[in-house]
């Protein structure tokens, strides 16, 4: 799944969820993270919230191509885990 957009907020969750669960369906959740610069804390909430669920019926989640911006968000805020071993 390749997000185009450079911002993710609040105001995308609710279609990244439905394509998330789509990816979901299909198996394994990998990310394209490649064109975001920025997210906010709705969209890691969701992210979390993924991995957990992939987790949960024994299937991957990735991010992939994290921008370094992003990386440091997900750092501060704790969830570095989401990085995996991909980061671009």
């Amino acid at each position: 799944m390749i997000i185009e957009k450079d911002e993710l907020t609040i105001y995308d969750v609710e279609t990244l969820h439905k394509e998330l669960i789509k990816e979901f369906d299909n198996g394994a959740i990998l990310v394209d993270m490649l064109n975001v610069h920025k997210i906010d804390m709705s969209v890691i909430q969701l992210f979390v919230s993924a991995q957990k669920s992939s987790l949960e019926a024994s299937k991957s989640f990735a991010l992939k191509n994290v921008d370094q911006e992003v990386a440091n968000i997900l750092k501060q805020t704790a969830c570095e885990f989401l990085l995996g071993v991909d980061n671009g």
